[in-house]
């Protein structure tokens, strides 16, 4: 059987698409226990040239819009 309380995570590329998710789950009954973070990652990228050695190419960014939400349950 599933918990009524159950956290739901919100994971969006974009702020603007976050904010829409927030929205339409507050509309259906959710509210929001951890709010709206953006978590950032870097790293690298590289190929193999002829001889299979690692060659750099780029530095790579990412960034993920994170939130938590939380059913409220009317008794």
């Amino acid at each position: 059987m599933r918990r009524k309380d159950f956290p739901v995570t919100i994971h969006r590329q974009r702020k603007h698409e976050a904010e829409q998710a927030i929205k339409d789950l507050e509309e259906r009954g959710f509210v929001l226990i951890f709010p709206l973070t953006e978590l950032k990652s870097d790293g690298k990228t590289f190929t193999r040239d002829s001889y299979n050695r690692k060659i750099f190419v780029e530095n790579t960014e990412n960034s993920c819009w994170i939130a938590k939400m939380r059913k409220v349950e009317e008794a």
